[in-house]
C-alpha cells in the first residue's frame, strides 16, 4: 500500500516550485523569485506563482501589492531551470 501511495504522489514531486520567500530590498521594494526543477515548467505558471505569493504577502499586513517590475528566464541547456522575478511593494 505505501508503494502504491508512493508511485501515486511522485509525479507531483516535479511539480514543486522552489521560492526565494519575500526579500527585502530598499526603498520597500521587496522580491520573489520562483524557480521550477525541470525545463518543462512554464516560466507564466512561476511568474502566477509569484504574484500570489506576493499578494499574499501583503494582505498580511493589510496592504495591497502592486508589481514593479517581473521577468522571467527560459531554461538553458547546460544547467539552469526556468525562473520568475517580481519586483513589488506593498502599498
Amino acid at each position: 500500500m505505501k508503494r502504491l501511495l508512493l508511485i501515486a504522489l511522485l509525479p507531483l514531486a516535479g511539480c514543486a516550485v522552489p521560492t526565494t520567500g519575500v526579500v527585502p530590498l530598499s526603498d520597500g521594494l521587496q522580491k520573489i523569485t520562483h524557480q521550477g526543477n525541470g525545463a518543462w515548467v512554464s516560466t507564466e505558471h512561476l511568474k502566477v506563482a509569484a504574484v500570489q505569493e506576493a499578494d499574499q504577502f501583503c494582505t498580511r499586513s493589510g496592504k495591497r501589492v502592486r508589481v514593479i517590475d517581473t521577468k522571467h528566464t527560459m531554461a538553458r541547456p547546460l544547467g539552469g531551470w526556468p525562473e520568475a522575478e517580481v519586483l513589488f511593494k506593498c502599498e
